[in-house]
């Protein structure tokens, strides 16, 4: 019971982070210096409840964690104070949110330094450049092999790594899986079908042809039967010339 928590214990601030529910107005207020949240993203143009997943997948050049006061309203009210940094390239979900939450150490010292000494700025969001994304469907999260060249694909897979254990694939024998890790390479076979395994051996692993005339090496793979080596996918029987689809 969050009321009884805060009559309880008369906290002066309270500090949210990654919580999806809403608080409302008159919890809010209760504080003598009200609650803040930590957002994982730049606001005002990142709103919503999973904004990492879009920004690794549009490749966004930077990365940020905002703190803003917190109102009836999501991710609406005031900035206090917010870090920005360039995006790893490369860089997987898990590995972002590890990041920003080393950020929030850092920027929850300062807040509660400037609180405690009242100097704490506000800053209004501005409206015009605000957006909201929404949590990801399940058509997200699956390759589009007819139409995403091998950078999207690794955008996509590492925008999956780890919550959902990659972004979804099927091969044409209507096997799913999760593919977890990829990386971008040069292939001399051009004009293949975006989809079809053409390389499945261990030195040089499970390479796959993308659109564009782009390929991807796949380097880890997840299935019921756990993760594994994208070319040991050749022991459960698929070959080259198979297609994801």
């Amino acid at each position: 019971d969050l009321r009884g928590a805060l009559m309880q214990y008369q906290p002066d601030t309270v500090l949210v982070k990654t919580f999806p529910w809403k608080i409302p107005a008159e919890l809010l207020n209760l504080p003598k210096w009200g609650f803040f949240n930590f957002h994982y993203a730049p606001l005002p143009q990142y709103k919503g409840s999973n904004p990492l997943f879009w920004m690794i997948k549009s490749g966004d050049k930077e990365a940020g964690l905002t703190v803003h006061r917190m109102t009836d309203d999501f991710d609406e009210g005031p900035i206090v104070m917010q870090s920005k940094f360039p995006m790893p390239v490369g860089v997987t979900f898990g590995m972002l949110v590890g990041q920003l939450g080393f950020n929030g150490v850092e920027l929850t010292g300062q807040l509660l330094t400037a609180l405690q000494a009242g100097s704490l700025k506000e800053v209004k969001q501005n409206p015009a450049k605000g957006q909201w994304y929404n949590r990801p469907a399940q058509k997200d999260l699956w390759i589009d092999w007819s139409s995403m060249n091998a950078l999207e694909i690794q955008r996509l897979v590492n925008a999956c790594n780890p919550w959902n254990k990659g972004a979804a694939a099927r091969l044409e024998n209507g096997w799913m899986m999760g593919i977890t890790c990829v990386t971008p390479i040069h292939s001399s076979r051009e004009n293949l079908v975006a989809g079809t395994i053409f390389g499945l051996d261990e030195p040089l692993g499970l390479r796959v042809a993308c659109a564009g005339n782009t390929a991807i090496k796949v380097l880890i793979v997840y299935t019921e039967e756990g993760f594994f080596p994208g070319h040991l996918l050749e022991k459960f029987g698929v070959k080259n010339g198979m297609k994801f689809i």
